[in-house]
């Protein structure tokens, strides 16, 4: 019955991941954001599919603040990307070797992933200054400040950097707590991407709660203060048991 699970459901991923390379050709620019309503919309449908094919159940508490915003969230595994899609239209802060996978590759660079050179020289300050500039245009920006994903509540410190963006845009900062109910979810210990996908694909169900915490106002805090305030709203988050989940916004097929 797993094997069956896996085939079936690995079968529709492919044909969903190739028609969703022949959609964002047409349909996203080449460009970085920002996008209109129409392309957040197809992003959006996309992400919302490909979590349905993958066995994911999302649910969703709190709303994200209208207008350009720095949304920061703790992180366990790549599914992250694909969960806060369904909720926020933002670009995401991705290393730079994403942008050479095979065939994924295509799809999260037309997402508008904002890249990062790992180890380079002033690369934290580059990607910074890139998401003040994004934000100062009135776009919406997602980052990971732990650098690297973890177990459920065993969360890293949250790099300050990365905020100083928000403050230099002037624009608020909504933390965002992921939690999953299924021991799978994880990407951790440098596990094979396939391997864990493969994985993922033979589980009957994961759920995945989405919980959007009150804006933090950036003016009044220095980045390491804004670090830590977020870091320990959402450690209260998934920590705790999850509260009864609404449904995620409703989407098109696709």
């Amino acid at each position: 019955m797993r094997l069956f699970r896996r085939l079936f459901r690995l079968a529709r991923l492919i044909r969903h991941i190739l028609a969703g390379i022949v959609q964002a050709a047409i349909q996203l620019p080449r460009t970085p954001p920002p996008r209109t309503d129409a392309e957040w919309t197809t992003v959006r449908n996309w992400h919302s599919k490909a979590l349905r094919i993958l066995g994911v159940d999302a649910h969703i508490h709190g709303t994200p603040v209208s207008g350009p915003v720095l949304f920061v969230s703790n992180h366990i595994s790549w599914i992250d990307i694909s969960a806060l899609l369904t909720v926020v239209d933002a670009g995401f802060i991705g290393k730079r070797e994403l942008a050479s996978w095979p065939v994924l590759g295509f799809l999260i660079s037309r997402g508008g992933t904002i890249y990062i050179e790992r180890g380079g020289r002033d690369a934290a300050a580059r990607t910074a200054a890139e998401m003040a500039r994004r934000l100062q245009r009135g776009e919406r920006v997602a980052v990971f400040p732990e650098g690297t994903t973890t177990r459920g509540g065993d969360m890293r410190r949250f790099h300050p950097r990365l905020f100083e963006a928000a403050r230099e845009a002037g624009v608020p900062i909504q933390p965002v707590a992921i939690r999953y109910d299924n021991p799978a979810a994880p990407f951790v210990d440098d596990d094979p991407f396939v391997a864990h996908l493969w994985r993922i694909l033979g589980e009957p169900r994961i759920g995945v709660d989405i919980t959007l915490l009150p804006p933090i106002d950036a003016h009044e805090q220095d980045r390491r203060s804004l670090a830590r305030a977020s870091e320990d709203r959402i450690g209260a988050i998934v920590r705790e048991r999850p509260a009864a989940p609404r449904p995620a916004r409703e989407t098109a097929d696709g």
